[in-house]
């Protein structure tokens, strides 16, 4: 069952837990059916950068989970993180990134994979050798510059190794250096389109607000379905009401009918 009270943060021990496992048996199940290029999105509270509540140490959690249950099947894993995009003293980077790299060389790992998890990859051709399986950490596009020509020099490195994104934030930002413009944009999201999606879970509200929350929309690899969720209840009374399963991501349209009749 999905958790409850996910307005409450930060979040139970328990809620990260059951979230952390749920993406991980879908990226190991991938992996071990051999997908090579996957991706992921999880964006309870915690997770989803575009609120006020993320926090980094969720994410670096969800690594640790998916790294280690990848390592225990015999996987060297590299985790990556992009580095600084632009030149001189236009160099940036994004927010939610800033701090990761230091932190994942200080992460104690799970006893017996030490020797298996490399936590210090970057994003780019020189990063793609020395693993058996890639860990991208939220690879974004910031104003200016696209990290989609560094991904795509390292798959040429990688070859038929799994990577994986967790979280990427890939659409195009428009600046006044006419970068990510019209031009190229087809090719962009070609690029992005092939990554296989094998985990999705997300809260629905009514935008631009997060609160309150009506409902939820996850799938996961092993199941191959989406399922669709109502919030009912209050508090102790909260729970997930499964409304219905789909074969494909079902649409704004048919979510809002769904949930609200």
């Amino acid at each position: 069952d999905v958790p409850t009270l996910l307005n409450n943060v930060p979040h139970a021990r328990a809620t990260r837990r059951w979230f952390y496992e749920d993406a991980t048996k879908s990226i190991v199940a991938a992996v071990t059916a051999r997908e090579r290029r996957i991706k992921i999105k999880s964006e309870f509270p915690e997770l989803n950068v575009n609120g006020d509540v993320y926090r980094v140490g969720t994410t670096l959690e969800l690594v640790r989970e998916t790294a280690a249950a990848l390592a225990r099947d015999g996987l060297r894993v590299k985790i990556c993180v992009q580095r600084s995009m632009g030149q001189g003293v236009f160099q940036a980077l994004p927010l939610s990134l800033s701090g990761v790299s230091k932190l994942l060389g200080m992460m104690d790992w799970e006893p017996g994979t030490e020797g298996m998890i490399d936590p210090s990859g970057g994003i780019g051709a020189a990063d793609g050798e020395g693993a058996d399986c890639f860990i991208l950490v939220q690879p974004q596009n910031i104003v200016g510059y696209s990290v989609l020509p560094y991904i795509e020099e390292m798959e040429a490195v990688v070859g038929d190794k799994p990577m994986i994104m967790i979280n990427p934030r890939l659409d195009d930002v428009q600046s006044a250096g006419n970068v990510m413009s019209v031009r190229g944009r087809k090719e962009r999201m070609d690029a992005v389109a092939a990554w296989k999606e094998v985990y999705h879970f997300r809260l629905l509200y009514r935008k631009p607000y997060f609160f309150p929350i009506y409902g939820a929309l996850r799938f996961a690899y092993y199941e191959n379905e989406w399922e669709l969720y109502k919030r009912t209840g209050a508090r102790e009374l909260e729970q997930y009401v499964l409304l219905g399963t789909y074969p494909s991501e079902p649409t704004p349209d048919e979510m809002t009918k769904k949930i609200w009749g």
